[in-house]
């Protein structure tokens, strides 16, 4: 009878184990899982949308992983910032659909990158047929989950300068405003890099 026991108690802890694993998976907030995964997707809009990129990095200010998805739709790019939470996702940022000086890009566009001690989304592109350099339309948006905000600089060459000639590089309101220097230190520096400066 003793013999039978033993047997039968490790049989009950191996079946038991695998269903543990499953559930500590699914509230780690470090990771997730694909239903998790998709129904944030499905919740923020991007279902109809072809997907690009995924991308996932860490807050250091925060508990919960954090993912840059990069999809596209008839209308144009699309980028969306998803945060763990116990249960699932929240979508925390969308960009809804850029504008045309992002129309030309690609999946290798969409990084992560390190501000300070932060690290924030940033996507770029340009204008179709306008992607040469001093002589394009290029756009750069940067998204901090620190700040919960969303940069963008606009450069357009100047058709009254000879070719080659600085245009005009503009930034969003609040790239200006006090206390986020560094993200609009961050924009000049990608802007110099998309314009071979």
């Amino acid at each position: 009878m003793q013999k039978l026991l033993l047997p039968s108690v490790f049989c009950v802890i191996v079946v038991i184990i695998p269903r543990v694993v499953a559930f500590s998976a699914e509230d780690d907030l470090s990771g997730f899982t694909m239903r998790q995964l998709n129904a944030a997707i499905n919740s923020g809009g991007m279902a109809k949308q072809k997907l690009y990129s995924i991308l996932t990095f860490d807050s250091q200010e925060r508990d919960g992983a954090n993912i840059a998805v990069l999809s596209a739709s008839g209308s144009g790019w699309h980028v969306a910032v998803l945060h763990r939470v116990a249960g699932g996702f929240t979508v925390e940022w969308r960009s809804g659909n850029l504008s045309d000086d992002f129309g030309v890009s690609s999946s290798s566009q969409l990084e992560i990158e390190d501000v300070g001690d932060e690290q924030v989304v940033k996507f770029s592109g340009c204008a179709a047929h306008l992607c040469g350099g001093l002589d394009g339309v290029f756009g750069i948006l940067l998204y901090s989950p620190q700040s919960k905000q969303a940069f963008f600089a606009h450069y357009v060459h100047d058709t009254s300068k000879p070719i080659g000639s600085f245009g005009s590089l503009e930034f969003s309101k609040n790239a200006n405003a006090p206390g986020n220097e560094r993200y609009k230190a961050a924009l000049q520096k990608a802007m110099k890099a998309e314009l071979r400066l």
